[in-house]
């Protein structure tokens, strides 16, 4: 009943739950008793509210503002017809607030010269992560050889919609990581630190709220059919990075005494890190599931297949020009999902270094002067952004493959940049 004061099955948005509980716990070990060595471990479960964009965009639905969407419109004049298909955005009743277990374990030992080493391991398991999937898709059939299949015109389960983008907490992920930590603490004028992470982060969706420009760009995931033991969304999370190393030091240099050679100070800030996952799409809905995401620019609605005799890692050229090699993708049968996965191939990596002399003279006994030279990225090296990802475009059931795909047309960070600054303190 629209015309009812509240809902009859409760106030609306609201769900005071009592699971809420965070606990943690942690413990630590002097292994020899000589505070050498220490083994420390921990546990912890955390909560988020809800992020009230999910409420915000309910606002779109009919009657107020409808959402008329209209598929493969004719070119270059669309019909616009009566209001029929329209899009809403219901939010799944009993939304619960994501949460996340933390846990991590690490051995620590001091060694010679102000040293200590780290090594260990952390993880973390998400439930209940927020993200959106589209109700209102036909449910598939199962071919002989038990490939998912949609024919032609096949209606959707609610004809007087189109899609139902539904905001739902039935999101997942899964957080592995090893990491290693060298770092010499600051003793005779000189400190360096080296941390090391070896990790895999997978979810079944990204960006609950707005797409990824990024990576994957879609924010709708597709239904997971359990009964056909399908699991199309789970793949690499868009900020995965399977290798990431960072590095510091800080070097007080031995000039000798005197105004002049006294004070001076070098200092450098690395980062190598591996590229994000990332997948190439077919503009149209080639498997005509229906399947509307919301999207990033210039990507799409579905994904190809890996054509034979290629690997995810013989896919990536790696070149700025052509990021992918375009014949390492095939448009699956139409009516049929591709086999690429979501986040299955790798980016550009990131490297930089960042380097500052530094000269600090005292003026008075209470007037200081530093004089700072410093160089971002000077080694000067290019790191790419994104690739263009849309492999195939064209009208339904007749795309073809796009002459762009794997083009890169920006960089994530400047090129070398050196300023000079004077700094008064008093």
């Amino acid at each position: 009943n629209l015309l009812a004061p509240a809902p009859p099955t409760g106030r609306l948005y609201q769900n005071p739950t009592k699971e809420n509980l965070s606990p943690r716990i942690g413990a630590a070990w002097d292994v020899f008793g000589d505070g050498t060595t220490s083994l420390r471990g921990g546990y912890g479960l955390f909560f988020i509210t809800n992020n009230n964009q999910h409420l915000i965009v309910t606002v779109t639905n009919p009657p107020a503002t409808p959402r008329i969407i209209i598929n493969n419109p004719t070119f270059p004049v669309p019909p616009f017809e009566r209001g029929i298909g329209n899009s809403i955005r219901p939010v799944q009743w009993d939304l619960r607030n994501p949460r996340v277990h933390q846990w991590n374990l690490n051995l620590q030992r001091l060694l010679p010269a102000n040293t200590v080493i780290t090594a260990g391991y952390a993880g973390s398991r998400g439930r209940f992560l927020l993200r959106n999937y589209d109700a209102n898709i036909p449910q598939p059939q199962r071919l002989a050889d038990g490939t998912l299949f949609w024919p032609a015109g096949i209606p959707r389960p609610n004809p007087a919609f189109g899609t139902v983008e539904l905001k739902a907490s039935d999101g997942d992920s899964w957080y592995n990581a090893f990491l290693l930590d060298i770092r010499k603490r600051f003793g005779r004028g000189f400190s360096v630190q080296s941390s090391y992470t070896l990790s895999r982060n997978i979810d079944t969706g990204q960006g609950a709220v707005f797409f990824s420009d990024s990576t994957n760009g879609t924010i709708s995931a597709l239904p997971e059919y359990p009964k056909f033991g399908l699991n199309y969304n789970r793949g690499l999370a868009d900020f995965h990075a399977k290798h990431n190393w960072v590095g510091n030091f800080l070097w007080d240099l031995p000039l000798g005494g005197g105004r002049v050679r006294n004070g001076w100070q070098l200092a450098g800030i690395m980062n190598v890190r591996s590229g994000n996952p990332l997948t190439v799409f077919v503009s149209r809905n080639r498997s005509r599931s229906q399947w509307n995401p919301s999207i990033g620019p210039n990507q799409g609605l579905d994904r190809p297949s890996m054509a034979a005799g290629f690997t995810h890692q013989s896919a990536v050229a790696g070149t700025p020009d052509a990021w992918f090699n375009p014949k390492a993708f095939v448009l699956q049968p139409a009516g049929t999902l591709g086999n690429l996965g979501r986040g299955a191939l790798i980016g550009p990596d990131l490297r930089s270094f960042d380097l500052a002399l530094s000269k600090t003279t005292r003026l008075s006994d209470r007037v200081g002067a530093q004089l700072r030279l410093e160089a971002f990225n000077i080694l000067n090296r290019a790191n790419f952004g994104i690739p263009l990802l849309q492999g195939f475009e064209g009208a339904v059931d007749n795309e073809a493959p796009r002459a762009t795909l794997g083009r890169i047309r920006n960089t994530v960070t400047s090129s070398r940049q050196i300023q000079l600054g004077l700094r008064i303190s008093f």
